[in-house]
């Protein structure tokens, strides 16, 4: 969604990024690896104009050993603090445990009690998923690919040969296929979970 948060940016919103886990990978308390990741988002970040990013430093890959309560907890917290009003979470097809229990505390630290979110949308994610994503919102990205595409490449410990999911021919062929579907060049898509209009 790098585009997005590019075009959002751009078009003066302030962009938060919320990062639940410490990024140290497989290998536990990694702190070498967990602070390069940091510094790669961060130099990212900065190449897509988000204004602030919050690090819940979690476990990485663990997030299945933690309570949904602290997690729930704890982004609520960010909810408070950023005060959103459209949010973007991971989507519910995916089969990394951490993504998916970040969709669902998310969407209970998103619930329309005390906050003013109009509008939370699911990302996609490139990579091995339970079943098909089914976008049913497309973002023209055209102007802003090469914004995506820097900023990916901040992430040298993330970067894989084609055909892999985390290459950067697989990025632009999935922008190109998104525009398709949608009538433009190049495209992002989501799904609208919830919009509550006033």
């Amino acid at each position: 969604m790098g585009g997005t948060i590019n075009k959002l940016s751009k078009q003066g919103h302030k962009v938060s990024f919320c990062i639940v886990t410490d990024g140290s990978g497989h290998k536990d308390g990694d702190k070498k690896r967990s602070l390069q990741r940091k510094n790669d988002c961060q130099k990212a970040g900065n190449i897509l104009g988000i204004s602030e990013t919050i690090f819940l430093d979690y476990p990485d890959t663990k997030l299945d050993q933690i309570s949904q309560i602290e997690i729930n907890s704890a982004l609520e917290t960010v909810i408070k603090k950023i005060n959103p009003v459209v949010v973007y979470i991971p989507p519910d097809n995916d089969l990394h445990t951490d993504h998916s229990k970040v969709h669902d505390c998310a969407l209970v630290a998103c619930r329309p009690l005390t906050n003013k979110i109009k509008e939370i949308y699911a990302y996609e994610i490139l990579g091995y998923v339970k079943n098909q994503f089914q976008p049913n919102v497309y973002v023209d990205i055209e102007k802003n690919i090469s914004k995506k595409i820097a900023a990916f490449k901040m992430f040298k410990t993330e970067q894989q040969d084609f055909p892999s999911h985390r290459s950067i021919k697989s990025i632009e062929n999935l922008s190109v296929r998104r525009g398709i579907e949608s009538g433009l060049k190049c495209a992002e898509a989501f799904k609208l979970i919830r919009q509550i209009k006033f």
